[in-house]
């Protein structure tokens, strides 16, 4: 019998775990990343550089705003090196697939106008849509992003069946 490794990052991106301030909304569909009960086996099929993994799922970040103005955000987690998270069983990395202020497709980058290196998540980064050559506004942003869950070795060898959890928050600022 195969052992199994259960992977599940309930909080990760749950909406109730969503920061905003009092002016503005925030949903996230899924609220919850389930990566399923997989094997060793199944974990290597996925390897990347830094491991065997769960493969990519996508996320979709929604921010709602009453009045127009510069939305920025952070994704808040423990840090795994400079452009990853840790979770219990390894590393996660976000990446920003697309985003959208009121419907028009945006650029994003850092707060400071730096672009995000490898559209990657950065512990500590606070994030705008881009537009220009300046911060855009607007009442609505939309953020489909892509997670990338990998494994530490040690933590694919396992005897029964285990599962793993991995916590962070969406603060909006």
């Amino acid at each position: 019998m195969k052992p199994w490794v259960i992977a599940v990052l309930p909080a990760c991106f749950a909406c109730a775990s969503a920061w905003a301030n009092a002016a503005c909304e925030v949903d996230l569909s899924p609220a919850t990343v389930d990566f399923g009960a997989t094997t060793r086996a199944e974990l290597l099929r996925f390897a990347g550089a830094q491991g065997a993994g769960f493969g990519l799922r996508n996320v979709h970040l929604r921010i709602q705003c009453p009045q127009v103005r510069p939305i920025k955000w952070s994704f808040v987690a423990p840090a795994a090196g400079a452009r990853g998270y840790r979770w219990e069983a390894g590393t996660l990395q976000v990446r920003i697939v697309a985003a959208r202020l009121d419907g028009v497709a945006v650029q994003w980058r850092l707060e400071s106008g730096q672009p995000v290196e490898a559209n990657l998540l950065a512990p500590g980064a606070r994030i705008v849509p881009w537009s220009g050559a300046a911060i855009a506004q607007g009442r609505y942003l939309q953020v489909e992003l892509e997670i990338d869950a990998q494994v530490a070795d040690a933590s694919s060898r396992v005897a029964d069946l285990r599962r793993f959890e991995g916590h962070g928050t969406f603060q909006i600022d």
